[in-house]
């Protein structure tokens, strides 16, 4: 725009400028709070079971992240900057290792934080659910609409051809835990898989600190489903975060699949015998049944913590896509041996 100022005097050349620029800076849109202000603004509210967020920040999709589609409805995808940053931060970090590389995410928290469908977790900005890197046997990432189980031989039972990505997913967990943002205190992730990431952390010549700090916090939770199917990342409250609480308070997630069995209910409640009749023999569980049970309080280096996560157990899955969006041909697999989980004395604090 040109504008034209008269020459009279200094003063009334600055205040004619003043008047012709006056509407366009009432007209500008307000500056948006500093990233360092919405940092400090951001609050965890009680605790990972029973809290809120204020002030979060929504994780948003990218070259190197995606939230997997059966987890993106309900806008579950809100945590505390620092943590949301870091899962940012860590999926970039793997991508310039991988340039194929894409993190699938899960829930987070929602934006004011409190209860989600199927999780007693998640409340307070400090969880998040991270799939695994998976390749084909062409050793190409391919992609599935929801989290797959994998045993302790990177192979998945309900996806032939499928491969735990050992490269990728020691990369993710290197990257957040090199990570100076957010201080996490547990990566919830089966006994055998936490295994195969700290054998091949050792066989890459992994820097022994970053390979004692992973097997400090990679642990499989007593009394739940083993999550062999997604890392579960809590950080810890931020210094100065008052109302942060950091242990979880027992609670039962809502829409569960099943109820909590009770310890020893068989034998407490079992009709007396006599001549007209016998009580029926109670059929074995299955492995997967006996996985899904749901222990509603489970023993903990904290004095009591509840099961956290959700009990669906998602469909086998028809075939594989190797970028996100395009079909590619089923690829065979060798039958797994089969993997027992191991409970992990320091493993604790989630159910599905």
């Amino acid at each position: 725009m040109a504008f034209t100022v008269a020459s009279r005097s200094p003063c009334s050349s600055l205040l004619a400028l003043a008047l012709v620029l006056a509407p366009c800076v009432a007209n500008a849109a307000p500056p948006r709070a500093s990233v360092a202000a919405r940092v400090i603004s951001a609050k965890s509210i009680g605790s990972p079971t029973n809290g809120k967020l204020v002030g979060g920040a929504r994780l948003d999709t990218s070259d190197a992240l995606r939230v997997y589609p059966d987890d993106a409805p309900g806008d579950v995808r809100w945590g505390l900057p620092s943590l949301v940053g870091m899962i940012e931060r860590s999926a970039h970090a793997v991508r310039k290792q991988f340039p194929d590389a894409v993190l699938s995410v899960g829930h987070l928290s929602k934006a004011g934080g409190g209860e989600i469908d199927r999780h007693a977790s998640h409340e307070s900005g400090r969880d998040a659910d991270l799939g695994f890197y998976v390749k084909n046997i062409a050793g190409k990432q391919v992609y599935a609409d929801h989290m797959v189980s994998f045993k302790g031989d990177g192979t998945a039972p309900t996806w032939p051809g499928a491969r735990f990505d050992d490269a990728r997913n020691w990369a993710l967990v290197s990257a957040m835990l090199n990570d100076a943002s957010a201080r996490i205190t547990h990566i919830f992730v089966a006994t055998p898989i936490r295994e195969r990431l700290l054998a091949y952390a050792v066989k890459i010549g992994a820097p022994a600190a970053i390979r004692t700090r992973a097997s400090e916090l990679l642990a499989q939770p007593r009394g739940a489903l083993p999550h062999d199917d997604h890392f579960h990342v809590r950080i810890a409250c931020p210094s100065r975060m008052d109302a942060c609480i950091e242990q979880p308070i027992a609670k039962v997630a809502k829409g569960r699949g099943r109820s909590a069995p009770q310890a020893n209910r068989s034998a407490r409640s079992a009709p007396a015998a006599s001549s007209r009749s016998a009580p029926k023999p109670v059929p074995p569980r299955t492995d997967r049944e006996e996985n899904a049970r749901n222990d509603s309080i489970i023993p903990s280096l904290a004095p009591a913590v509840p099961g956290l996560d959700s009990v669906v157990i998602p469909a086998p899955l028809a075939g594989m896509r190797a970028t996100w969006g395009a079909p590619t041909k089923q690829s065979p697999t060798a039958p797994a041996p089969s993997s027992d989980p191991v409970d992990d004395p320091d493993g604790v604090l989630e159910n599905r």
